[in-house]
């Protein structure tokens, strides 16, 4: 948001009461012009910030949604989890103008959609939308699937009843709620007079035709089914909000645990007890997945209560042991702790778990982090993330989250990877972790950094999230590389070979592990414990598995106890772009002399040749750059577009031959500084752009498969590896790949009719200033790239700036701002340099 944006929200959220303010005032408060204010109020209105009355003129006023929410909501559990979206749509649906909105909730039985209603209803008084006194009423549609007509009666009444029974529930509900409950019982007949009341807002009684009746009615509907198979397409397109609940086994394990904290509590109030649930209990209870969800897990609860009751009758507090808990199936043990509840104590639902706004300063760090990577920034945003200690008060009971958490780091971190120094660390990422923390800059590019500059750092954060219950995807994404950097304080970067120990039996290689890198203090060796049983094939997959996530270039010391040495070296090396050593005995002290070299960063070949007479057994040496023919793909416009295509050329071409994805910027460096090492055993390079440097292999521009010539080109390279229908197969699917269809249907965010609109407009201006007669193949070029480079602009996704350096690339920058200004304004975004950057590689080959 900028400053003007800002300012505008500002002033509306400042509005005493519910007081209101035209766009004209409110520009003439601001010294702002009426049009750009006119663009904000619109964007805040749509995002539901603020609130827009159609009046003449039209006025504006602050947003009832605004009103914190954790009054009538905080007692549904996810409200700031996994069931925020659904609770930010309810709310929406309530305070929406005039008389808020009908809702359908959907989800598998006992998730809660009762209670959610409930919650809704309690809301909707809270924030004036309905009067407090307003009804709420219940219907069972299934309670009457047989009896379609009665149920007609039931919600319309009827003109021949009694005068108290003639009202029916749309109108009794009047200027309140209505819930129908398994709404998909009721009759095809029955749906279409809701739905003829949605419209009008008026219904006839039955028995009567003539005289309609007015009902101000918010209709809440649930199902445990399909809505598509269920509900007339009519009148399931009428109601315009639709939330869904996930199932109880589906839920965060925080959520888990909050719920069953919940439900015991309700148990300890009933019999007025202090309730201390065993670990071992929390652990089955917390594993459930049954088809009634949280019904199930409330009975459970209560019959499992019921039975310790009778052996703590005379104390204040019963201890709940896993005798007591009626199961059919014990899951595996996890511990997540116990869990104890007081009835004398009021629980307290959690308050919002974002810390966005709390912690703007790391994600601040974070972005001159990414722009400009450096020990000093590296260290000044390490210590703004271990700041937050400052605001991390520790509860007086660890929650079992919390047991789960130390449980991992102790285990991985500070055993596994030792590194014990860092233990202060795990107090300060589950802070993070337990408040669903997600950094305010680009994902993407924060990975990409981190995965240059700290890849044994993210490897190590890595094995520790992977571990780790996932509460919050993109943030549990976005704290393994704040973890990294965290631990980059610890882990030596200089380390260049990778090491790997991998042993039969339980614990035998992850021993020799501890040791060895507790005893470097540092992280040398990962290791891998492989079934008594298992063969060599097992521990190659085995290997494999893990050794696709190395960066391993300058090479691999892989340790094993037994096994076939040839084809360890043979089957494991063929997976790698580096060096491989094999050494076919594992020992402690072998694996110490092997970490202190590695560490001391001694040159791989000295290692390997000294290896054999040094330690006076088998060894392998596996020496080769890339031992595998690979096809290379690279695209201007982003790696996620050459990995699609990659994934297109998967489809055909033998598993034999690897497509590797490279991103523009590692392959022009590539070039520039002729690392032709690199591309000994490419076969040919697929581009979206002219590459004018020379170089020592194959190339072609994709687009140029719009032309006779280039379709022929790359069926001839590829003929010794597919017959000719695959030819024709994949050289159709690249077709569509790269025509403005193909480019509308990989816009994830955007309108893909306008923007494909805007882009040809874009196009059409370039021409017209430097007289270009672009060809096909360039037009689809811009066309792909200016669409997906709107796109990212407006999901702020952030990116290294640049400045252009000869005089006519800050000639292009110049007509450039001026001529993406228009979709600048309109979509509220600014399109950065770095961008700018890559249109200029695009076009300058043609502008004179």
């Amino acid at each position: 948001m900028n400053w003007a944006e800002e300012r505008v929200l500002n002033k509306i959220k400042n509005l005493p009461g519910n007081d209101v303010i035209s766009t004209s005032e409110l520009a003439a408060e601001l010294n702002l012009s009426r049009s750009v204010v006119s663009h904000y109020l619109n964007q805040l209105a749509k995002e539901n910030r603020i609130q827009k009355i159609k009046e003449r003129p039209v006025k504006w006023r602050k947003n009832s949604i605004n009103k914190t929410t954790d009054l009538s909501f905080a007692s549904v559990i996810g409200s700031q989890g996994s069931l925020k979206r659904v609770v930010e749509q309810l709310c929406a649906a309530v305070i929406y103008p005039p008389n808020g909105l009908d809702v359908l909730i959907t989800g598998n039985a006992g998730v809660g959609k009762s209670y959610l209603a409930e919650r809704l209803v309690a809301y909707a008084k809270e924030v004036g939308s309905i009067k407090a006194n307003a009804p709420y009423l219940y219907l069972n549609c299934a309670s009457y699937a047989g009896n379609p007509e009665q149920i007609t009666t039931l919600l319309f009444g009827s003109a021949k009843a009694s005068a108290t029974q003639a009202k029916g529930l749309i109108e009794k509900a009047n200027g309140g709620y209505l819930f129908l409950d398994q709404v998909d019982r009721l009759s095809n007949v029955n749906q279409e007079k809701i739905l003829n009341f949605i419209d009008s807002g008026q219904f006839y009684k039955v028995g009567d035709n003539i005289h309609h009746v007015k009902s101000n009615v918010r209709l809440i509907m649930a199902t445990t089914k399909d809505p598509e198979s269920v509900l007339l397409h009519s009148f399931l397109r009428k109601i315009p909000v639709q939330v869904n609940l996930p199932d109880y086994a589906k839920r965060p394990i925080d959520e888990r645990l909050e719920i069953l904290r919940s439900l015991f509590y309700d148990e300890g109030q009933r019999i007025n007890k202090k309730i201390v649930v065993d670990k071992e209990v929390v652990s089955a209870l917390l594993q459930i997945n049954h088809k009634d969800n949280v019904s199930y897990i409330k009975n459970i609860v209560r019959a499992s209560c019921s039975a310790a009751y009778h052996d703590w009758f005379s104390s204040n507090t019963m201890y709940l042991k896993l005798k007591n808990l009626i199961l059919d199936y014990l899951p595996p043990f996890k511990n997540y702790g116990s869990i104890v509840v007081d009835p004398a104590l009021v629980i307290k639902y959690s308050e919002s778990k974002s810390l966005n706004k709390k912690l703007t300063n790391i994600s601040q760090e974070l972005k001159k982090l990414i722009n400009a990577f450096s020990d000093t920034t590296l260290s000044n945003c390490r210590l703004r993330i271990e700041a937050i200690n400052k605001l991390n008060k520790t509860s007086s009971q660890a929650s079992g989250l919390l047991v789960q958490h130390k449980q991992l780091f102790a285990e991985i971190i500070e055993k596994k990877y030792g590194l014990a120094k860092a233990a202060y660390l795990e107090s300060t990422i589950y802070y993070l972790y337990e408040h669903h923390f997600k950094p305010d800059c680009d994902i993407e590019k924060l990975r990409a950094v981190v995965l240059k500059k700290l890849p044994r750092a993210y490897h190590v954060a890595r094995s520790f999230y992977s571990k780790l219950p996932i509460l919050d995807k993109d943030s549990h994404q976005g704290l393994t590389y704040i973890f990294a950097i965290l631990l980059s304080e610890y882990i030596d970067e200089n380390v260049k070979l990778h090491g790997l120990l991998v042993g039969h039996g339980e614990n035998t290689a992850t021993s020799i592990q501890a040791v060895v890198n507790s005893l470097c203090g540092n992280y040398i060796f990962d290791a891998i414990d492989v079934a008594i049983d298992a063969d060599t094939t097992a521990m190659i997959n085995a290997i494999n598995n893990l050794v696709l996530n190395y960066n391993a270039i300058n090479g691999l010391v892989l340790m094993v106890d037994m096994g076939s040495l040839n084809k360890l070296y043979s089957e494991v090396g063929s997976n790698l772009n580096c060096d491989l050593l094999v050494v076919n005995n594992l020992t402690t002290v072998t694996a110490l002399d092997l970490a202190s070299k590695i560490k001391r960063n001694l040159d791989f070949t000295r290692i390997a040749s000294n290896a054999e007479r040094e330690y006076q057994i088998n060894v392998k040496y596996y020496n080769g750059f890339s031992k595998t023919k690979n096809i290379l793909v690279s695209c201007i416009s982003g790696l996620k577009v050459a990995e699609q295509i990659s994934e297109i050329l998967r489809q055909y071409l033998p598993a034999d031959i690897k497509i590797i994805s490279l991103g523009y910027n590692d392959l022009k460096e590539k070039i520039v500084t002729k690392q032709w090492a690199y591309f000994e055993q490419t076969l040919f390079l697929l581009t979206t752009f002219d590459i004018t440097e020379k170089i020592k292999f194959k190339y072609m521009n994709l687009y140029d498969i719009l032309a006779i010539s280039g379709e022929k080109k790359l069926k001839l390279w590829l003929q010794p590896y597919l017959n000719q229908q695959q030819l024709a197969d994949l050289n159709n699917q690249l077709l569509c790949f790269f025509s403005k269809e193909g480019i509308a249907e990989r816009l994830n965010f955007l309108n893909p009719s306008v923007v494909i609109k805007e882009v040809e407009e874009i196009n059409k201006k370039y021409e017209d200033f430097y007289n270009l007669e672009l060809d096909g193949k360039i037009k689809l070029n811009l066309y792909m790239h200016v669409a997906l480079m709107i796109e990212r602009a407006v999901m702020r996704n952030n990116v290294i700036e640049v400045q252009p350096k000869s005089e006519k690339e800050k000639a292009f920058f110049k007509i450039t701002r001026n001529i993406l200004q228009p979709v600048e304004l309109k979509y509220n975004v600014t399109i950065s340099n770095y961008e700018i950057s890559l249109l200029y590689d695009l076009l300058k080959q043609y502008i004179k």
